[in-house]
């Protein structure tokens, strides 16, 4: 098995349970316990798991928001299904807000050719909304360098003044009891505002924030409309009324 594709499946099913232990990963994947191990050597120096005594590994929380480069290169193909699918919600004529996400930068490509106007505070979102030649607005304020977001208190007050047809946001994890999560306290006030001023609000979340809790809640799962995911999810999520799990080619 090819290394990322091992890896990428080691931390699905982290992600789907609150424990794991090594032979379950083991049988998972299909390859020796040495292996394994060596995986999850590199996932606890990365910062994203902890190895337990007895044999188990779990997801570690609230972990540290990755630069923008990083970020574009995690998960691609289920963000790029999830960005393309929430496109496909976004008629003629609407005026939407786009949130910072990488997988929301996945959306640009199926709304070329239509009539809408995006807002966005995602600076990297730029480059993608000159290539379409999508009518777009970009909120001033505070740069947040390392993921190329803008926020603060301008920002803010733009986001008042506007009625949105759409919001579509993305999240650093998303739990039952806690909602959907941010690191950055200034991109979960500009979201909450967002919500609050959209007709219908749209959350997108691959299953490697499903079961996370990052700093910062941003709104409770029952204040979205949707909630769009792809990966292996939990049965308990599934259940959710607003859930729709678009699949993997």
């Amino acid at each position: 098995m090819i290394p990322y594709i091992r890896r990428k499946k080691i931390l699905e099913l982290l992600h789907s349970k609150e424990l794991v232990y090594l032979d379950n990963l083991v049988e998972y994947t299909g390859v020796s316990l040495a292996t394994v191990r060596r995986d999850l050597k590199l996932f606890e120096e990365e910062g994203q798991v902890e190895l337990l005594q007895g044999g188990a590994a779990r997801i570690k929380v609230n972990i540290k928001e990755r630069n923008i480069k990083e970020k574009l290169t995690i998960n691609r193909d289920m963000k790029e299904i999830i960005g393309g699918y929430a496109a496909t919600l976004v008629n003629d004529g609407q005026f939407i807000y786009v949130g910072p996400g990488t997988t929301e930068n996945w959306m640009f490509s199926i709304l070329s050719g239509k009539d809408v106007t995006v807002v966005t505070n995602g600076v990297h979102h730029i480059e993608k909304l000159m290539e379409y030649k999508i009518e777009s607005k970009l909120l001033g304020g505070e740069l947040l360098n390392n993921i190329a977001v803008v926020v603060g208190y301008d920002a803010i007050k733009q986001v008042e003044q506007m009625n949105f047809d759409k919001c579509f946001i993305g999240a650093s994890g998303f739990t039952l009891d806690r909602g959907a999560s941010t690191s950055e306290v200034g991109v979960a006030e500009i979201n909450r505002v967002a919500i609050k001023r959209s007709k219908k609000s749209y959350l997108l979340l691959d299953s490697t924030k499903i079961g996370n809790n990052s700093k910062y809640t941003f709104a409770a799962a029952d204040e979205f409309d949707k909630i769009i995911v792809a990966g292996n999810i939990e049965k308990s999520y599934l259940e959710l009324e607003n859930i729709y799990s678009v699949e993997l080619d």
